[in-house]
């Protein structure tokens, strides 16, 4: 392609590329009441690519390629009887799980708790515990992992600016756990929260994950984090039948386009 067409393709004022990441088919306990046979599985993730240089692949691809502009699907399927854990992005506590004087002096992190009664959400008084950073509550179960890489494909241009701007619950069962659901999105040490509602919280008030960088063969690489939010209304162990549909996510990814040189 000439620099004359690929500066074309690169004017646009936006590029967005969407991930629709992690189904849930499952239900979850309001903190840790009654809970040992949760299921949470996660098929069909996939990507695809509304722009013809800012491209989005999954882990099993390592990277973004040419082929990457058009689509990619992958299917990941966690265990069936994997337990999926309530679970908060906060900072109450430091990096060795003690008690921190005060959220300032905090590290992000997910943390759990204990409820007050099967019947409600309420947050049982001094039950509340660090669970670790996202790869550690991974591990443990508190939420569901998974790797894309946003980049150009190896074709010429840069991107600056990246940062999530939607993330849509797709429930397709009329499932009241949409509310629930929670998605963190990380960039090396940069993050953003989401619900169906919106931005919940940031590492950067603007919503950037990765403020430049993105190139030919330096693609940024993205965690995605799915899990279930224990103070949510709608979670308690009583309610669990009406919670126990089927949902997924779909993220939406947008970057500034730099001028070609």
């Amino acid at each position: 392609m000439d620099t004359k067409a690929l500066k074309k393709q690169m004017g646009a004022a936006i590029a967005m590329v969407l991930v629709a990441a992690v189904a849930l088919g499952s239900a979850t306990f309001a903190w840790f009441v009654s809970n040992n046979t949760v299921k949470a599985t996660t098929t069909n993730i996939s990507a695809q690519s509304n722009s013809a240089y800012l491209v989005i692949d999954n882990a099993d691809a390592g990277s973004t390629k040419t082929t990457s502009t058009g689509s990619a699907t992958a299917s990941e399927t966690f265990d069936a009887d994997t337990k999926l854990y309530p679970a908060q992005w906060k900072r109450n506590f430091d990096n060795t799980g003690n008690k921190a004087a005060s959220e300032a002096d905090g590290v992000w992190q997910f943390e759990s708790a204990y409820a007050k009664d099967k019947a409600k959400p309420d947050e049982k008084d001094d039950t509340r515990f660090a669970v670790g950073n996202p790869e550690t509550a991974a591990t443990k179960d508190y939420t569901l992992a998974n790797t894309f890489y946003i980049g150009t494909g190896t074709y010429d241009g840069t991107f600056t600016n990246l940062k999530v701007t939607g993330v849509e619950i797709n429930n397709t069962s009329n499932s009241k756990l949409d509310s629930a659901m929670r998605v963190l999105v990380m960039c090396d040490n940069e993050w953003a929260v989401w619900s169906k509602a919106g931005k919940e919280s940031s590492s950067n008030t603007n919503g950037i994950i990765k403020a430049d960088g993105i190139a030919k063969n330096k693609d940024a690489t993205v965690k995605v984090y799915v899990y279930y939010d224990g103070a949510d209304s709608e979670v308690y162990t009583t309610n669990l039948e009406n919670i126990a549909k089927d949902c997924g996510v779909t993220v939406t990814f947008e970057a500034t386009p730099t001028e070609f040189k």
